[in-house]
């Protein structure tokens, strides 16, 4: 027992001094992975302002994702006030309903004192999340790493814990050991 504690004591310092990097391997059909269980122990009162960079904010559940990702940011111990997303711009006929589908979602953060700054690019390719309280998560897949439900009335639908996800890669580093460049 007091192995174990001090091995908890030792990650706590070793993430307090921002030399910690974890690598999660999501397994193809793995469930207990939800934006909550990802990015919960790197949220906090200090966190106020969030930049997500993903190309694939665009089409209905990738929308869907990006507010259930939201939805999140609100929630206690944040205090996030300010969200950047990078993202791409369909060119195709689903344009529209990206757009209008980002103003809801920057008209209902506004609703809760937060604003959205939504910036688009042709040239992005990596996915980027970014807490102002210096952790970085890459995913390989972005926020998009979820199957489909198997309908709408099955596990998983609501609850992304018990969502299927595809397989990818997670790294979680600090900022304070990165090199900019």
């Amino acid at each position: 027992m007091d192995r174990a504690e001090n091995i908890k004591k030792y990650l706590d310092q070793e993430k307090e001094d921002g030399k910690y990097h974890k690598q999660i391997k999501i397994e193809e059909n793995a469930t207990g992975f939800s934006y909550e269980s990802l990015f919960r122990e790197y949220l906090n009162e200090t966190v106020t302002e969030v930049w997500i960079e993903d190309p694939y904010i665009r089409h209905t559940h990738q929308l869907y994702n990006f507010l259930r990702f939201c939805e999140m940011l609100i929630k206690r111990p944040c205090k996030v006030k300010t969200i950047h997303l990078l993202t791409s711009l369909d060119e195709g006929s689903e344009q529209v309903q990206q757009s209008r589908g980002l103003k809801e979602i920057e008209e209902s953060l506004r609703s809760h004192g937060v604003l959205l700054e939504v910036q688009y690019s042709s040239s992005i390719h990596d996915r980027e999340i970014r807490f102002n309280n210096g952790w970085m998560i890459k995913i390989g897949r972005g926020l998009d790493y979820f199957k489909k439900p198997q309908s709408r009335f099955s596990l998983g639908y609501c609850d992304f814990d018990l969502r299927p996800c595809h397989e990818t890669t997670v790294d979680i580093f600090h900022k304070k050991h990165t090199k900019n460049i």
